[in-house]
């Protein structure tokens, strides 16, 4: 499936906060400075941006070129000024950096640094750092104006890129009788191990694809290893052939759950027990798939991602 992208147009604003004030208005002399304050400031409430862009493109008339999907959820890739501003270039790399995360974010640090100026005779002087907002951003901008009054803000329009996500909306079991025979696209080992799920136990070579959706409804938001005596009926086993328990995966849907898994991979281990710290980038580690066999330490590792679904689009 091609991957869809739709443009979200967003509107921020560029303002200028007062970091450093002179008044030297009664000194029939100029005053000399010699250090300032500087200020990094880099916020990001992604629950509030998400929920805006979610607006903006419910909004939207279906005919537009945004052309969501109902249903769909949608994560940012980047932006772009789309009428020329003041730090256009420094707006568009801080903001789409910042969006990209998909985690809150909450920095401030604020430091005193040597710079030498003049402020004149029987006049007065602001040192104003630039910031620049939009729905769930706040992120200041090292350039700074000294002037007097203070500069007037300025509305920025931009457009931002964001990509319909996918999810993982079942795992399909696939068994084969040679090695050979390995499906295309099916779910890879961390470290490049064997991926045959059956490896060792004799009986088929069982390998596992992950079914993908664009529909937040239909993804996976949990996955059990199941292990039982008895055949499961629709239920494919994980152990077919070999002599033992049937093993199968169980899965959950939960609608009121907005992390949704996007991404699967195996986890094989012939010495000890692993843990989801040894899988950097992902979220969810199962049981032992081997469990109770001797054999590989066996396991799924899921990346969970939030999810907002389209619910609906403007006539």
């Amino acid at each position: 499936m091609a991957t869809k992208y739709i443009d979200v147009p967003v509107t921020g604003k560029l303002r200028w906060e007062e970091v450093g004030f002179w008044d030297n208005s009664s000194n029939p002399e100029g005053c000399q400075v010699h250090k300032v304050r500087e200020t990094t400031v880099r916020t990001l409430r992604i629950s509030q941006f998400k929920e805006s862009t979610k607006q903006i493109i419910e909004s939207t008339k279906r005919s537009s070129s945004v052309g969501a999907t109902i249903g769909a959820s949608y994560g940012p890739l980047n932006a772009s000024i789309t009428a020329n501003t003041t730090f256009s270039k420094e707006i568009t790399d801080i903001y789409s950096n910042t969006i990209r995360e998909q985690k809150d974010i909450s920095i401030s640090v604020t430091r005193d640094v040597d710079d030498s100026f003049v402020v004149a005779a029987d006049g007065k002087l602001g040192r104003y750092q630039a910031y620049f907002s939009a729905p769930g951003v706040d992120v200041s901008l090292d350039k700074y104006r000294q002037l007097y009054p203070k500069p007037e803000a300025e509305e920025v329009q931009l457009m931002v890129k964001m990509q319909e996500l996918q999810f993982i909306s079942d795992i399909q079991v696939i068994y084969t009788d040679n090695v050979g025979d390995k499906p295309w696209g099916n779910i890879p080992e961390v470290t490049g191990q064997n991926e045959d799920v059956n490896s060792g136990f004799g009986g088929k070579y069982i390998w596992l694809k992950p079914i993908y959706t664009n529909q937040v409804s239909q993804a996976i938001t949990d996955c059990r290893i199941r292990i039982q005596d008895q055949a499961w009926s629709g239920g494919n086993d994980l152990a077919k052939g070999a002599k033992g328990k049937f093993r199968y995966l169980e899965f959950n849907k939960d609608t009121n759950n907005d992390l949704k898994y996007s991404e699967v991979k195996l986890l094989r281990s012939a010495g000890h027990p692993k843990s989801i710290s040894e899988v950097p980038g992902f979220d969810v580690l199962t049981t032992d798939i081997n469990k109770d066999r001797k054999g590989d330490f066996l396991y799924l590792a899921f990346k969970a991602r939030d999810a907002l679904a389209i619910e609906r689009l403007s006539t």
